[in-house]
């Protein structure tokens, strides 16, 4: 279990940058961007159906935002996350130009995360 959610100089080093306090404000925006979807995608929502007729729901995050640790899956797969969302921004357009080798569209998801992540995702049959 790690000990906590990914710091700025986590993913700095994953990203091979030196400290640079413009960057990092970068860096941290993209952190907590990382954070936030894995908190939600790590939320477990009940559905109640009260007496009188309504749903009531009840939303119970596995790792808040201030958790003391999470797994070391969870920590890498937001690592990474925050990495390649600092990294999206040379490519507003969702593409990236190689000079005379051309342009490649740069993926929505990235599939190590999505397997990081997806260790601990309920399984869902529908």
């Amino acid at each position: 279990m790690a000990n906590g959610w990914p710091s700025i100089p986590d993913v700095r080093s994953w990203l091979r940058l030196q400290p640079d306090a413009t960057q990092d404000a970068v860096i941290d925006d993209c952190r907590k961007a990382a954070i936030d979807y894995a908190v939600q995608r790590f939320t477990v929502r009940t559905y109640v159906t009260n007496p009188d007729g309504t749903v009531s729901v009840t939303y119970v995050p596995q790792w808040d935002t201030d958790a003391g640790t999470v797994p070391d899956a969870i920590w890498q797969a937001c690592r990474m996350h925050a990495g390649k969302l600092y990294r999206r921004r040379d490519s507003v357009d969702g593409t990236i130009g190689f000079g005379d080798a051309g342009a490649i569209r740069v993926g929505r998801f990235d599939a190590d995360v999505e397997a990081l992540y997806g260790q601990y995702s309920p399984v869902v049959f529908g």
